[in-house]
């Protein structure tokens, strides 16, 4: 609409410099018309360059984050420097079990803001994506030609992980696996004599308090500390790896 009104005081202020004999007429006229003409290029200048008539939308959406990791047991957030600085990053995540290909945050810092914080619960990605919308359909009428209603302006992504989570970049979860696979034996075998050690500690001290303990009391806090026992060494275990993965 504004680029018709630009058309027509053009071709309004052409016929009154042209047309009418009368100077006094043909100043006024023309001077109305040629600050029409003006306004508008200038209302076309401030939609394009300062989006007059239009304001900032954001829209939240939050999805489910899954790990990228193929081992059930290591949940895993994998990124990607961009540039050397180390300080921007490309997060790789899935967001569906069935993924099979991984979602991959814009490398442009300028497009995209990430963010990794720990939260109790499900881990989840919260995306809140800023778009440049008009303010009503009056100014869509009229400048809606430039077509640069819901324009991109930015994403900014809030990662959602739990404690037990790994965030590493691609190369160190590369050394990670390779770590993993080279002590496997050992930590097996550390592991069995860790929760050996740990279940006859907790049974020598719970027969001392009570030494009337029946065998299927024996048997479920056998249980109990194994699985407890268990857990500790493969997170002692695997934090040490990680630590190396990280050198």
């Amino acid at each position: 609409m504004i680029i018709a009104a630009i058309i027509i005081f053009a071709i309004l202020l052409f016929i009154s410099m042209v047309s009418l004999s009368k100077p006094v007429l043909r100043n006024v006229i023309s001077l109305i018309f040629a600050v029409l003409l003006s306004g508008a290029i200038f209302l076309v200048v401030a939609n394009y360059h300062d989006h007059f008539g239009m304001k900032k939308v954001t829209t939240t959406s939050t999805t489910d984050l899954i790990s990228v990791s193929p081992s059930s047991q290591m949940k895993l957030l994998l990124y990607q420097n961009v540039g050397t600085s180390g300080k921007n990053r490309v997060y790789i995540y899935k967001q569906h079990k069935v993924q099979k290909k991984s979602t991959v945050t814009n490398p442009d810092p300028t497009k995209t803001a990430n963010k990794v914080k720990v939260i109790t619960g499900t881990p989840k990605v919260t995306t809140k994506t800023v778009r440049w919308e008009y303010k009503n359909n009056a100014y869509k009428l009229w400048f809606g030609i430039a077509n640069n209603d819901h324009k991109f302006i930015k994403r900014y992504n809030t990662f959602g992980i739990n404690k037990d989570w790994l965030t590493l970049s691609s190369q160190q979860a590369k050394k990670l696996q390779k770590l993993v696979k080279a002590n496997a034996a050992k930590m097996k075998q550390d592991g069995q004599t860790y929760v050996t050690a740990a279940v006859k500690t907790a049974l020598t001290n719970a027969l001392k308090q009570d030494p009337t303990l029946s065998t299927a009391q024996q048997q479920a806090l056998t249980k109990a500390t194994t699985a407890k026992a268990t857990a500790a060494y493969q997170a002692q275990a695997m934090a040490k790896l990680v630590a190396q993965a990280k050198q």
